[in-house]
């Protein structure tokens, strides 16, 4: 499966409500129940947090720079993203942003406008002094990124709060309630002012997070070490963070990966691979290593058709090929029966799902009927799927089951970077994909929205134009009534059911695995003492960790 979307440009999901403000972007508690398996194996800490050691951690892929205005961050990017940058939001424990770096993010009572403060006294690495000045630098530089910028769309302005040097204005053109939610990634990692004058910022990044970048060698590794001046401390005003380096080790291999932790290489990874983790699993129940995995919103496994493109833009041959797609032979082929089986972009559990949003039943019967009809109009169904990962079996079964009803496709195997390329720019009829794990749907809006979905590069990947789903997606954008959002949002999910860009399979798994000498594998308490979401980075996807608070135990 593709090792996820490269260009998530997941970016920029904001934090919400202020200090003392119980305005939330998601309007309640949006946490989900996702189906039960194995329970995470940890060890207790032994004493209070320990000071000092270089953690080494496996990431599944390299980055194409740091620079949270200009680059791609996905699962990987994001992880070391969050140890040099702070976001200005962070989930808590019940799926709802709060400040993080921001003290608070204050919306005007229509959400056309949202105050964002900074702490005071907070400082970058170079120095440089966190206000309403940085902040509008940065926004301003995602707004004018060929690419990030497009999910900064609705920022009609940003200045900063004349009233207060230490607060940024951003205007909205449309209300935007769910703003937050896009501070809590690659939206809200502010950087320093410096970089915008630097050509090679992707690779000297600053910010003001828990670890200072020291070297980067592409495709070997990414050192950071502590900021001796961080702005947190712990719930015992001990200054974070414990360890004193960090160094991220790109290992997309998924076998190597495990391979690297089990010999103390490294000693923290993650993984969405259904072998390893399995086996990892087993080694944690051993006794071996530690092992937790994400409970929220999960992202699926699915084929991304291009309506665009003939033979894919006529219903009928998208109908066909869900109706021949046998879901629960692919999870027992890569989850061995364990994973669980999508059917539309909300988990089962979650607060979003709603009812009424059916999803084809696997009928090869009636693929057949559908597909004679289009080849008595139109000729015989073929078309290309290619591939991004060194892992087959789900193509190979794709394959194999829409050849027993008259498709035939054509599989090849393409280098990530171009692959992700190609669905921005709409060169490709069908690709191998996994995407869609938000907490907050409206941080899926870019992914669903037919203004992305034009020529040249879009988004909107599918190229699936329908003006419900843009009404849905302002709906729940535009309040914090969770009532209203919850139907909007399933609207959305039933109205793509409907439509059938994606041809969904098996949801991911995400685990995060440890040495069993590393505490602190999940994130820690919010900067206001309160609880966390225990697993997530930019919306809430799991996989990332906040290292902030981490530490081993000698």
């Amino acid at each position: 499966m593709s090792t996820g979307l490269l260009l998530v440009i997941a970016l920029l999901v904001g934090a919400c409500g202020g200090s003392g403000n119980d305005t939330s972007g998601s309007g309640g508690d949006t946490t989900g129940t996702a189906p039960p398996r194995d329970p995470d194996v940890t060890l207790a800490a032994t004493g209070q947090p320990q000071r000092g050691g270089t953690l080494v951690y496996g990431v599944e892929a390299e980055s194409d720079g740091y620079n949270p205005t200009k680059n791609r961050f996905a699962p990987s990017g994001t992880e070391i993203g969050l140890a040099i940058y702070d976001p200005l939001a962070a989930f808590d424990e019940n799926g709802v942003p709060q400040p993080y770096l921001a003290e608070s993010l204050t919306p005007s009572a229509d959400f056309t406008v949202w105050t964002i403060t900074a702490r005071p006294g907070v400082k970058f690495h170079n120095g440089e002094a966190l206000d309403g000045e940085a902040m509008r630098i940065f926004f301003e530089a995602l707004r004018a990124d060929l690419l990030v910028g497009i999910a900064f769309k609705n920022v009609a302005a940003v200045a900063v709060d004349p009233s207060n040097p230490l607060a940024v204005r951003i205007t909205m053109k449309e209300p935007w309630a769910s703003f937050p939610v896009f501070m809590t990634g690659q939206g809200g990692m502010v950087t320093a002012p410096a970089m915008a004058n630097d050509p090679d910022s992707s690779r000297h990044p600053i910010g003001t997070g828990p670890f200072v970048f020291q070297e980067w060698v592409p495709d070997k590794a990414l050192k950071a070490t502590r900021n001796p001046n961080y702005w947190r401390r712990d719930a015992n005003g001990v200054q974070l963070p414990y360890l004193d380096a960090v160094e991220f080790r790109p290992l997309p291999d998924a076998s190597t990966r495990s391979a690297a932790l089990r010999s103390g290489d490294v000693q923290m990874i993650h993984t969405t691979n259904p072998t390893e983790i399995e086996a990892l699993d087993a080694d944690a129940r051993a006794g071996k290593v530690q092992i937790v995995f994400d409970r929220g919103e999960r992202e699926e496994n699915f084929f991304m058709l291009n309506t665009s493109k003939p033979p894919l833009d006529d219903i009928r041959v998208r109908q066909a090929l869900a109706y021949a797609t046998n879901r629960e032979a692919f999870n027992q082929v890569i989850f061995d029966g364990k994973g669980e089986i999508a059917d539309g972009i909300f988990s089962q559990g979650s607060p979003w799902r709603g009812e009424g949003a059916p999803y084809p039943a696997y009928d090869p019967a009636k693929a057949q009927e559908l597909v004679a009809e289009y080849e008595a109009e139109k000729g015989p169904i073929r078309f290309s799927l290619v591939n991004s990962g060194t892992d087959s079996r789900g193509i190979d079964l794709a394959k194999e089951q829409w050849a027993a009803v008259g498709i035939d496709v054509d599989v090849s195997l393409m280098e990530q970077g171009q692959f992700i390329a190609n669905a921005a720019l709409g060169d490709f009829q069908a690709h191998d994909w996994r995407q869609f794990g938000a907490l907050d749907p409206d941080y899926d809006y870019i992914w669903w929205t037919s203004e992305n979905a034009g020529e040249g590069i879009a988004l909107n990947f599918a190229r699936n134009k329908d003006p419900r789903i843009d009404e849905a997606l302002k709906r729940g954008r535009s309040t914090t009534d969770l009532a209203v959002r919850k139907q909007a949002y399933a609207d959305v999910q039933r109205y793509i059911n409907e439509d059938l860009p994606y041809i969904w399979t098996v949801r991911s798994q995400w685990a995060v695995v440890a040495s069993n000498n590393v505490r602190g594998i999940t994130n820690g308490p919010l900067p206001d003492g309160a609880p966390s979401y225990p697993m997530g980075g930019p919306g809430g996807f799991g996989g990332i960790t906040f290292l902030t608070q981490t530490w081993l135990q000698s």
